[in-house]
């Protein structure tokens, strides 16, 4: 079958997680992310709503033996995964965990996490699903854990409860901030590319999100794809931003510096 024919939301494990088309890169692209926020082969890792382990299938063959965990659902959709992307012997070597709740259990392990990853969930979620997920997801985080989720921002918050799929939602800054705080956890944005919605993080510590000298690691760009394009221009537009900035607050004496040592090393090239 051509992916490229099908729509998100048919029914195929491809394409009911999200646009077929970019199965690769989303499943990519979480991976990129954890590993530079510090992902090792011991954590333990909770995918909530793995779905047809677009991620999950590069996850499980990182991670040791046992430490995969994920929530998802419909089961067809991880089936289908392991008839198609990972194969049993796989599944018999890693010896990941799944669970097809639909309520965002996740004592259900009775285990404590490093990482919690819930990409492009909370975008077909009320607020009552949400503040239910981040409650959970505090209680199964160690002290030193990261909650990493995705948001869509919009100017207005969506009214509605319950679970919309295949239609998205959306929440003002503010309104996801509040979720954060009402659960008792720290959160942050960060600039980590994605075609559509936004990254953030949530932890216990606040000392365990990034700082801002940090952020400017977390791009996410994509290079040489023209469908990402915007993942870089996007980037360059934070760096400039940050130059802009910088050079506003620092004193007069050191920018004059800054600019003969500038000088200084173009004269000597």
């Amino acid at each position: 079958m051509n992916i490229s024919e099908l729509k998100a939301g048919d029914n195929h494990y491809m394409a009911y997680v999200g646009p077929p088309t970019r199965y690769d890169f989303m499943g990519a692209t979480q991976f990129r992310l954890l590993c530079t926020l510090g992902l090792r082969a011991s954590h333990n890792m909770l995918d909530v709503g793995c779905g047809s382990l677009r991620a999950g299938r590069l996850f499980i063959s990182y991670l040791d033996e046992g430490r995969y965990y994920g929530i998802e659902p419909n089961d067809w959709l991880i089936e289908e995964a392991i008839r198609n992307q990972l194969g049993k012997d796989l599944m018999d070597i890693k010896k990941p965990k799944f669970d097809y709740n639909s309520q965002f259990t996740t004592d259900i392990f009775s285990q404590q996490f490093d990482f919690i990853v819930a990409q492009s969930i909370f975008s077909h979620a009320g607020s009552d699903l949400i503040s239910i997920a981040l409650r959970n997801f505090k209680d199964s985080l160690k002290p030193n854990g990261l909650i990493v989720v995705t948001f869509i921002e919009r100017i207005k918050d969506f009214d509605g409860d319950g679970w919309v799929y295949p239609g998205c939602v959306g929440y003002r800054r503010s309104t996801i901030k509040r979720f954060a705080r009402e659960a008792g956890l720290f959160v942050t944005r960060i600039p980590w590319y994605h075609p559509n919605q936004t990254w953030y993080l949530l932890a216990n510590d606040r000392s365990r999100l990034p700082n801002n000298a940090m952020m400017r690691s977390l791009s996410g760009v994509v290079l040489f794809v023209p469908e990402f394009t915007e993942s870089w221009k996007r980037s360059q537009k934070i760096i400039r931003i940050t130059k802009n900035y910088i050079t506003q607050i620092l004193p007069q004496p050191i920018k004059n510096s800054l600019k003969s040592l500038m000088a200084n090393r173009k004269n000597n090239q």
